[in-house]
């Protein structure tokens, strides 16, 4: 799993995604916004039952890509999906 800190020095969209995830959902905590996107991507890892049946490798990058797509979905309402448990 790429960390948030890979992802932001990726570049691109990439670095876009972490900087929003960052700034935009945790208010510039990047400590938080870093556990919660592991929490995230280890959540969907073993949530999604699909990703069973891919070789490893590919399992971790389609969990990655997942999570991306919900906190990206989440950021439109300035919400992350880690944030929400603690709230419960």
């Amino acid at each position: 799993m790429k960390t948030l800190t890979e992802l932001y020095h990726e570049g691109g969209e990439a670095k876009h995604f972490a900087e929003d995830f960052a700034h935009r959902v945790h208010g510039g905590d990047w400590a938080k916004a870093k556990d919660h996107w592991t929490r995230v991507v280890e959540h969907i890892s073993n949530s999604v039952r699909e990703l069973d049946a891919l070789p490893s490798r590919a399992a971790a990058r389609r969990a990655e890509e997942l999570a991306r797509t919900l906190c990206l979905s989440l950021a439109q309402v300035d919400t992350c999906w880690a944030c929400g448990l603690a709230l419960r």
